[in-house]
């Protein structure tokens, strides 16, 4: 019976160094790994940055709806002031709840100057503002 110990000696070139005996150089497999691990970091780093954006983005969305209900509400409001100030309405409103009805025909008195050869109204009999017994 014979037991083999450890693998046969393999003569090396004088020089050369073994592949595992060089110092910072990783192996193919450490190196695969590495590169795998990178590819997955970067792609979690998207993903987070996609969900920064969506979140962004949905707020943007609400700020802008929020926005066009504003405008929305704004010309409901100026529509609303235009039919208040209407003067037919004005009107209405002062004929209907106040009682106040349009004055029938307008006299306008001619104006008197001063020195004028023929008054039209005679003055005031006595003193008009004197105080009297109320």
């Amino acid at each position: 019976m014979t037991a083999v110990l450890r693998p046969p000696r393999t003569v090396q070139p004088t020089g050369a160094v073994p592949a595992r005996a060089l110092p910072g150089v990783l192996s193919l497999g450490r190196m695969g790994v590495v590169a795998v691990l990178a590819f997955f970091l970067v792609l979690f780093g998207v993903a987070s940055f996609h969900s920064v954006v969506i979140d962004e983005q949905f707020e943007f969305d609400r700020l802008q709806q929020r926005l066009d209900d504003g405008h929305q509400r704004a010309q409901v409001l100026r529509n609303e002031v235009a039919r208040l100030e209407s003067p037919d309405r004005i009107l209405a409103v002062a004929e209907g709840r106040l009682g106040l009805v349009p004055p029938g025909e307008r006299v306008h008195l001619a104006v008197v100057a001063p020195g004028d050869p023929a008054p039209t109204l005679r003055p005031p009999d006595g003193n008009p503002f004197a105080g009297g017994s109320r």
